[in-house]
C-alpha cells in the first residue's frame, strides 16, 4: 500500500474543502459569525507574517543557519497560509481564488528548497509569453527583458527563449551532463574544462528542440522577412539577478533564420559557461563547476543606428536623482565592451526631465555587422564622430521611459538600449545597478578620500579619468601588456592596463584596485567592479604612463569623481576607505536561500483601490496575505453597511448634534444596558468614540440653512435613484456597528452618503480605516469640487484615494492605534463639515481656502 505524503494529504483535503465551501449551497454567515471570523483572519495573517518576518530576519546575514532552518521555518509559513487561507475562504464564501495563487507561489519555493529544476516540461517560450512565475526558466535577463514588453509595453525585439528545460535536455542528449559531474567531483583543470567546452561547440539540438526551434524560427521569419537575423544571448539561473555576470557570457549577433545557425550560437553561449572567466567568477561566488543552467534568448537582432546604456542612478557619485545614458553608433559592444569613448548625457528626473549636461565623446570607432555571426569594428566616419548620437528630444523621452521601468522595479536600474534608423528606441535588457549611497553634502568634507597627503608621498597625478567606484587601496602596480600576464598577477597588487576588460575577473579576487586608460561606467567590467566593490579608476588616457612597474602606488577614489594617485603607500587615505567586505552574501548556499524571500518578502500589491488588486498579481506569499486583508476588510465593510443579521438589536445613539444615530453592538462596543437609547458616555468602542468626538466638535456641525441655486435643487431631484442604487440598506438608516475595536458607519443627510469603516487596535498591521462619500445636492460641478476638498484632506493625513465625479473612496492601514484615532477624530469632523459644503463652493479657488480652513481647526461657511 503506497503512503500519500502528509503535506499531499492535507492539499487534497484543504482544496475539496474549499470546492464544498464555495458551492452555491453553502449559506452566508450571520454578521456576529462574520466579524468572528473577520478576527480570525487577521489573527492568521499575523502568524504568518510573523513567520515572514522572522525567515527575513534570519537571511538578513547577521545569523548561521542550514538548509534544514529554511525547510522546518517554511514547512510552518506553509502551515499558517492554509490556514488564513481557509479562514478567508469561509468569510467570503470562497468568491476569490486565492488558494490556485498561493499553490503557484508555494511550487516556486519549494522547488528551491529542494533543489529541484522546477516543474515545466517547456523547450521554448516566446518572450511574450513569459509570466512572472517563469522566471526561473527563462533566467534573469530574459525575464527582465519580457516584463519591458509585457507588463509596461515598451518595445522590446520580437523572439524566444530557450529555457533551462531546454539545456538540461542539450546536456543529456550530448553526454555532457556525466562530464559535467565527474568535474564537480574533482578540482578541475583548465585542460579539462577546455576539453569540455570543445565537446559542448560539437553538440547539437536533441530531436525535439531541433523542431521546436525550426517552428519558432519559421514564425519569424513570416514575421520580419527572410533577411531577418538574431542576437543570441545568454540568461543564466542568477544572471542579472543578485550578481549581473557582466561580460562572462558570450553573445552571438548577426545569427542567420537557420536551424543549423543558431544551435551553432547556442553552443557558444553555453560553452562561454565554462570560459575561464566566467569559471574564475562562479568560483568567486562559491559554484561548483555546472551548478548554473543556461536559458538563452534568441531576439530580433536590432538594426541599430546607436546604442547605448542608461543608468537611473549616477553609479560613480551615488545621485539618484540623475539618469545619465551613455550613446556611441553602431552595435552595443561599443558601449559596453568599452571599445569606444561615448557620448554622456546626465538628465535630471522629474516631470518632464531636464537634460543639464553633456559630453560629446570622441567615437573613433563603431561596431557594425560583418555576416555570418560575425560583427566588427571599423572606423566611425569622420561627420560622425562629434555630432550627439541622440538629439534632444530623444535623451529626454528615453529618460522618461526609463524612469518608469526604474519604477516597475523598484531600484536604480541599468539599461540597454538601440536606436533605429527611424530614431525609434527598442529595449534590450534592464538589471539592477549596484550604487552606494549618495553622500550628504553637510558630511561630504569628512568623507572624502582625496584629501592632501603627506609630504613624503608625491602626487603621481590626479582627477585625470572616470570613478567606477569609489574607495581607497594601496599596492604595487601591475602594468598588463597582454592578457595572457593575468597568470602573473599576484595577490594584493593594483591592476594598469591600457584598455579594460570583463577578462580582469580572474584575478579580481587578488586585486586591491584596477586602472585603465580606456573604459567608461557603462562597460562589463565597471558593472563587475562595482560588484565586488573594487576600488576604479578608468579612462586614464596617457595619465598611466606616469606609473611604472611594480611602483608602491595609493589610489584614492571619492564619490564626487575626484581621483589621485600617490607614491607609496599613504596610511591616513587608507584609514578613510568605505570599501565594503564582501561577507555572507556571497556564499552560495546563503543565496540561494536568501533567493526564496524574492518569492515570500516583497510586497508588489501596494494599492487596494486598484484594478490590479487582483488575485493574479501577487507574485509572493505577502501579496496573497495583503490581499486576504484587503478583501476581508472589503467583506466585513459591506457586510456591516447591509446590516444583515442582528438589527432587531439596535439602539438609538443620543447625540448632541442631529446625527440620526442607531448602534449594533458586535460585542464590547457599549456599556451594558437595558435602554433602548444610549448615550455617548456609554459608547465604549474606541474607534466609535473618536468619530463621535469629531461629528460634535464645536462649529463642525452647521444648522443653519444654506442657499441653494436653482440648478442645484433640479440636479438633486433628478440624483434619487443613483444614490439608492448599489444593493446596501445604507440609504434605509443612520448605522453604527461596532465593537470594542471595530466601527462600521452608515450615515446618509439628504443626498450624502458617507461610510467609515475602521479597525483599531494595539497592532498596527491589523489597523485600517476606510472612507467613501458619494453625493450632493448641487450640481456636478460643485459636487466634484467637494470631493477635491476631501482629496486634499484626506491626503494630508496620508490616506491613498481615488475619486471621480462626486464619488471618493480612501484607505489607510498598517498605522499605530493613536494615528487611526486621530484620523477617525478626523473623519468625524469632515462628515460635519461638508454636510452643506458643496453648496458654496461656486469656484475652484474655494477649494484650497476651505480646505486650509478646515485643518486649521476653522469650520466657518
Amino acid at each position: 500500500m503506497t503512503t500519500i505524503p502528509a503535506q499531499s494529504r492535507l492539499t487534497k483535503t484543504f482544496r475539496s474543502w474549499l470546492s464544498r465551501l464555495s458551492s452555491p449551497t453553502v449559506r452566508p454567515l450571520s454578521l456576529p459569525l462574520l466579524f468572528e471570523t473577520f478576527q480570525k483572519v487577521l489573527a492568521s495573517n499575523n502568524k504568518a507574517l510573523e513567520g515572514i518576518t522572522d525567515m527575513g530576519e534570519k537571511l538578513s546575514g547577521n545569523y548561521i543557519f542550514d538548509i534544514n532552518y529554511i525547510k522546518t521555518s517554511y514547512a510552518a509559513l506553509s502551515a499558517d497560509f492554509q490556514n488564513s487561507i481557509a479562514q478567508f475562504a469561509t468569510l467570503t464564501g470562497g468568491r476569490y481564488p486565492i488558494e490556485e495563487t498561493f499553490s503557484t507561489i508555494h511550487s516556486l519555493i519549494d522547488d528551491m528548497i529542494q533543489g529541484q529544476e522546477g516543474r515545466t516540461t517547456d523547450l521554448l517560450i516566446s518572450l511574450k509569453d513569459i509570466t512572472w512565475d517563469r522566471a526561473r526558466e527563462v533566467g534573469g535577463k530574459n525575464f527582465h527583458l519580457a516584463e519591458l514588453g509585457n507588463s509596461l509595453s515598451l518595445p522590446i525585439p520580437d523572439g524566444f527563449v530557450l529555457t533551462g528545460k531546454a539545456f538540461t535536455e542539450f546536456f543529456l542528449h550530448n553526454g555532457l551532463s556525466d562530464i559535467v559531474a565527474r568535474l564537480k567531483s574533482s578540482n578541475p583543470s583548465e585542460h579539462e574544462i577546455s576539453k569540455l567546452r570543445q565537446k559542448i561547440l560539437e553538440s547539437s539540438f536533441p530531436p525535439a528542440l531541433e523542431q521546436q526551434v525550426t517552428s519558432a524560427l519559421e514564425r519569424i521569419r513570416l514575421r520580419h522577412g527572410v533577411k531577418a537575423q538574431l542576437a543570441v544571448r545568454s540568461s543564466a539561473d542568477e544572471e542579472d539577478g543578485y550578481f549581473s555576470f557582466a561580460g562572462q557570457f558570450e553573445s552571438v549577433l548577426n545569427v542567420p533564420l537557420r536551424t543549423t545557425d543558431l544551435c551553432q550560437a547556442y553552443c557558444i553561449v553555453v560553452a562561454s559557461l565554462f570560459s575561464s572567466g566566467a569559471v574564475a567568477y562562479q568560483q568567486q561566488l562559491n559554484y561548483d563547476i555546472g551548478s548554473l543552467r543556461m536559458a538563452v534568448g534568441c531576439q530580433l537582432l536590432v538594426d541599430a543606428v546607436a546604442s547605448g546604456v542608461t543608468y537611473t542612478a549616477d553609479p560613480a557619485k551615488g545621485d539618484k536623482g540623475v539618469i545619465v545614458i551613455n550613446a556611441a553608433w553602431g552595435l552595443g559592444p561599443s558601449v559596453v565592451d568599452g571599445m569606444t569613448d561615448t557620448d554622456v548625457y546626465v538628465v535630471r528626473k522629474g516631470n518632464p526631465p531636464i537634460l543639464i549636461e553633456t559630453k560629446i565623446g570622441r567615437k573613433e570607432s563603431m561596431t557594425v555587422p560583418a555576416g555570418h555571426g560575425e560583427i566588427k569594428q571599423e572606423p566611425t566616419p569622420e561627420e560622425n564622430r562629434s555630432r550627439m548620437c541622440l538629439p534632444p528630444e530623444t535623451i529626454i523621452s528615453l529618460a522618461a521611459r526609463s524612469t518608469a521601468i526604474e519604477g516597475y522595479f523598484k531600484c536604480p536600474q541599468d539599461i540597454e538600449w538601440a536606436m533605429q534608423a527611424d530614431g525609434s528606441i527598442v529595449f534590450l535588457q534592464s538589471r539592477a545597478l549596484k550604487v552606494d549611497v549618495e553622500i550628504d553634502p553637510a558630511s561630504e568634507s569628512k568623507d572624502r578620500v582625496c584629501s592632501p597627503p603627506p609630504e613624503d608621498h608625491p602626487l603621481v597625478f590626479s582627477n585625470a579619468g572616470i570613478v567606477v567606484q569609489k574607495g581607497a587601496a594601496a599596492g604595487n602596480a601591475f602594468l598588463l601588456q597582454s592578457l595572457a600576464d593575468l597568470d602573473k598577477f599576484p595577490m594584493g597588487a593594483i591592476l594598469v592596463a591600457k584598455n579594460d576588460s570583463p577578462q580582469f575577473i580572474r584575478i579580481m579576487p587578488y586585486a586591491v584596485a584596477i586602472i585603465t586608460g580606456t573604459g567608461g561606467l557603462a562597460s562589463h567590467m565597471a558593472s563587475v567592479c562595482r560588484e565586488f566593490k573594487i576600488p576604479t579608476l578608468v579612462n586614464c588616457g596617457e595619465a598611466i604612463s606616469k606609473i611604472h612597474h611594480g611602483q608602491k602606488i595609493t589610489l584614492a577614489l571619492d564619490a564626487n569623481g575626484d581621483s589621485a594617485i600617490y607614491e607609496g603607500q599613504v596610511t591616513s587615505i587608507l584609514a578613510q576607505r568605505r570599501r565594503e567586505e564582501m561577507k555572507m552574501d556571497e556564499l552560495y548556499e546563503y543565496r540561494r536561500q536568501k533567493y526564496l524571500l524574492r518569492h515570500i518578502a516583497p510586497l508588489n500589491l501596494i494599492n487596494p483601490l486598484e484594478d490590479e488588486f487582483v488575485p493574479e498579481k501577487c507574485r509572493t506569499l505577502h501579496d496573497v496575505l495583503r490581499f486576504i486583508h484587503e478583501k476581508s476588510v472589503q467583506t466585513i465593510i459591506e457586510s456591516s453597511s447591509s446590516g444583515s443579521g442582528g438589527l432587531k438589536a439596535l439602539k438609538k445613539l443620543d447625540l448632541p448634534v442631529a446625527a440620526g444615530l442607531q448602534v449594533l453592538d458586535l460585542g464590547d462596543g457599549l456599556n451594558p444596558v437595558t435602554t433602548d437609547t444610549v448615550t455617548a458616555d456609554q459608547v465604549r468602542s474606541l474607534p466609535m468614540q473618536a468619530i463621535i468626538e469629531g461629528l460634535t466638535t464645536p462649529g463642525a456641525w452647521h444648522t443653519e440653512a444654506i442657499t441653494m441655486e436653482v440648478g442645484d435643487m433640479v440636479g438633486s431631484m433628478m440624483r434619487v435613484g443613483d444614490l439608492t442604487a448599489g444593493g446596501t440598506n445604507m440609504a434605509a438608516r443612520n448605522i453604527a456597528v461596532i465593537s470594542a475595536e471595530y466601527v462600521n458607519l452608515a450615515m446618509r443627510f439628504g443626498y450624502h452618503f458617507n461610510l467609515i469603516d475602521s479597525y483599531c487596535t494595539e497592532r498596527a498591521a491589523n489597523n485600517h480605516v476606510y472612507f467613501r462619500f458619494v453625493g450632493g445636492a448641487a450640481d456636478m460641478t460643485k459636487r466634484s469640487r467637494r470631493i477635491n476638498l476631501i482629496d486634499q484632506v484626506l491626503k494630508e493625513f496620508g490616506f491613498l484615494s481615488k475619486a471621480k465625479g462626486d464619488l471618493i473612496i480612501a484607505r489607510l492601514s498598517h498605522i499605530k492605534q493613536e494615528e487611526v484615532l486621530a484620523s477617525l477624530r478626523m473623519a468625524g469632523r469632515l462628515i460635519a463639515f461638508m454636510r452643506q459644503l458643496d453648496a458654496v463652493l461656486r469656484n475652484d479657488a474655494q477649494i484650497e481656502i476651505y480646505a486650509k480652513r478646515f485643518l486649521e481647526g476653522n469650520y466657518d461657511l
